[in-house]
């Protein structure tokens, strides 16, 4: 049979990159496993830098572009950031009951296990040995909080107008005292008009304009 060979002149098809990523196939269990261990090895107020270095860099399950557009959503939403993210990824990947998994076996484990910490704590609270161990635990989370502004500041921050617009949150939060709900309502419709959609003017149409008399 004879095989045709290749016409030099054929035009390669380019690669749309509007093509729709396609979520790795997680299985049940192993959702169980990454967040129940998320649940037992996470300390306070650095859980979601944790779940995004496991979440995106390890596991790949999410970009970077998927994991900041939940957690700006989860923001200004009611309830714990660690809810909504977990929620969002659980969905993302199986569905509402992976949503519902993810977000049991994020929260069972550490809730049984403060409620035992708890009655060692009222009991043996003022121990020495005990506030020293919280203070170190306390350093951690704020550590990890400052690894994730960092991380989340190189990936989002693209311009001037996301510069001021930090500073101006941070200065109507921490000097204004202004509640975090009121300074979303001021701020976000200013936000979504500068980063609105615009269309993009090509080549052709430049052209066109400058031949037009």
């Amino acid at each position: 049979m004879p095989v045709e060979a290749p016409n030099p002149d054929a035009t390669p098809q380019p690669v749309s990159s509007d093509t729709p990523r396609v979520s790795p196939e997680v299985s049940l269990w192993e959702l169980v496993f990454f967040f129940g261990l998320i649940g037992l090895t996470s300390f306070g107020g650095g859980l979601t830098a944790y779940i995004r270095r496991l979440a995106v860099t390890q596991k790949g399950w999410l970009t970077d572009e998927e994991f900041f557009s939940a957690l700006a959503i989860v923001q200004i939403l009611p309830g714990a950031r660690v809810v909504g993210i977990s929620i969002y990824i659980g969905n993302h990947l199986r569905g509402l009951l992976g949503a519902a998994l993810a977000l049991l076996s994020i929260m069972m484990p550490p809730f049984l296990l403060v409620c035992f910490l708890g009655l060692l704590y009222f009991h043996y609270g003022e121990n020495s040995d005990s506030k020293a161990l919280l203070a170190g635990v306390t350093a951690v989370a704020c550590g990890l909080m400052a690894s994730m502004v960092f991380e989340a500041g190189q990936k989002s921050i693209r311009g001037v107008f996301d510069v001021v617009m930090i500073i101006v949150t941070f200065l109507l939060v921490r000097l204004g005292h202004m509640h975090v709900q009121y300074v979303i309502l001021l701020l976000a419709p200013i936000a979504i008009w500068w980063h609105r959609p615009r269309p993009e003017i090509k080549g052709d149409d430049l052209n066109q304009k400058g031949s037009t008399p």
